[in-house]
């Protein structure tokens, strides 16, 4: 029985997992897209910065940054130097 249990909770927490990873998957996706379209990056560029930004932050700290208006000057610049790593990373520098 105490294993059922174990089995049951453990089920249910990676379903937790997979609902929350999905989120943070279409989340990371859009904002892929308006990197693109708003930001003007080219595509591998774009997912590049993006999968490094949701790399840095818990699925709390996205959710406050999607939430606000606006960036922050850290935030303009980090999303500078972002972009400088991954145009050098993807042009093998």
């Amino acid at each position: 029985m105490r294993r059922l249990l174990v089995t049951v909770l453990l089920v249910l927490s990676l379903g937790g997992l997979v609902a929350c990873r999905s989120v943070r998957d279409d989340a990371r996706q859009q904002f892929t897209q308006q990197l693109e379209d708003e930001g003007g990056l080219p595509p591998e560029v774009a997912e590049c910065v993006a999968d490094r930004f949701f790399e840095e932050r818990t699925t709390d700290e996205l959710k406050e940054f999607f939430e606000r208006v606006g960036l922050t000057d850290a935030e303009r610049e980090e999303f500078k130097r972002l972009g400088n790593e991954c145009i050098e990373a993807l042009n093998g520098s």
